[in-house]
């Protein structure tokens, strides 16, 4: 069973469901992008967003401006590719991230896979563990 089918059979119908179909596309993507979410955290760096990253590895957890997202994860494709594989557009995929990217870094930094500057640590959690963590913070 896929994280998208684990994400459907949690939330199915649910006013979260959208948030949760994008946090396990997200999952799914960040298997294959360079680097993981190690990556995507440097994308946000280097575009100019290492502050947020800062507070949510901080613990602040309050949702993101979509935008933002859309700035921090400029030229990795990873909101296209989201789309693609959840069926939902691009602006559904940046206020899902912009609420589950903040839940995703803080609950790494807090289990100790993550430091606060964004650098994975040692062994990283099994997607489909991640995955019910988000959930559970959503729903």
């Amino acid at each position: 069973m896929g994280l998208l089918d684990l994400v459907e059979q949690a939330v199915g119908g649910s006013s979260y469901a959208a948030h949760a179909k994008v946090a396990g596309g997200l999952l799914e993507e960040m298997q294959a992008h360079p680097g993981g979410l190690g990556g995507l955290l440097q994308s946000f760096q280097q575009n100019g967003q290492a502050g947020m990253v800062q507070q949510w590895s901080n613990g602040q957890t309050q949702p993101a401006n979509p935008t933002d997202m859309e700035a921090g994860l400029a030229g990795t494709g990873i909101i296209e590719k989201i789309a693609q594989r959840t069926g939902l557009s691009p602006t559904v995929v940046k206020t899902g991230l912009a609420v589950t990217l903040p839940l995703l870094i803080q609950h790494m930094t807090a289990n100790k896979h993550l430091t606060t500057s964004g650098e994975m640590t040692g062994t990283q959690p099994e997607p489909h563990n991640l995955l019910g963590s988000i959930l559970n913070r959503l729903v």
